[in-house]
């Protein structure tokens, strides 16, 4: 099930309170509408529709089926590019770790910390010298500690540090 179909569903009050009154264990028409405070007519107009979104089983009583809500809570929602010159691969990566354009953390694993590395190094230029202050300039606009995501870049060798320059190593096929 869609999230936005479930959030639709329960968008509803009377719905709403029928869920809640069985997710706390009403297993009865009559048990729903006591603890719901809803009328019994209403709860059997709002249980069909429920039941046949998936909602609500009805198997030895009414049940909730969390299996509908699991579903609807791993849909990701479509992500506006947030950094559209992101690869597909550094995207899948980057969007648990960017908000709003900027990252909010360095991911641990280094495997994650690598794709988004680089995609820090592909904000330079190749074979162009780049002095301290310019790269500080364009990593503060991802990161508020740019001198940590410089230091990491050179550390994991994406960008050389020579006589206050910084310049993009070319990276093999393979890394990419």
């Amino acid at each position: 099930m869609k999230a936005t179909t479930l959030t639709g569903l329960l968008s509803d009050e009377e719905r709403l309170r029928v869920v809640a009154a069985i997710a706390l264990g009403a297993r009865t028409i009559d048990d729903v509408a006591k603890t719901s405070e809803v009328t019994p007519e209403d709860v059997r107009r709002v249980l069909p529709r429920l039941i046949s979104a998936g909602v609500v089983e009805d198997r030895d009583g009414l049940r909730i089926d969390i299996a509908a809500f699991r579903e609807a809570a791993r849909e990701r929602p479509p992500r506006r590019r947030e950094l559209p010159d992101a690869t597909p691969e550094q995207e899948q990566v980057l969007r648990n770790f960017v908000d709003e354009g900027r990252l909010k953390a360095l991911p641990v694993r280094a495997g994650q910390r690598r794709v988004v590395l680089e995609y820090l190094a592909g904000r330079f230029d190749e074979g162009i010298e780049y002095p301290e202050a310019e790269v500080n300039e364009v990593l503060k606009s991802f990161h508020d500690d740019y001198a940590s995501m410089r230091r990491y870049l050179v550390d994991e060798g994406l960008l050389t540090r020579g006589n206050g320059y910084y310049s993009r190593r070319q990276l093999s096929a393979g890394s990419k």
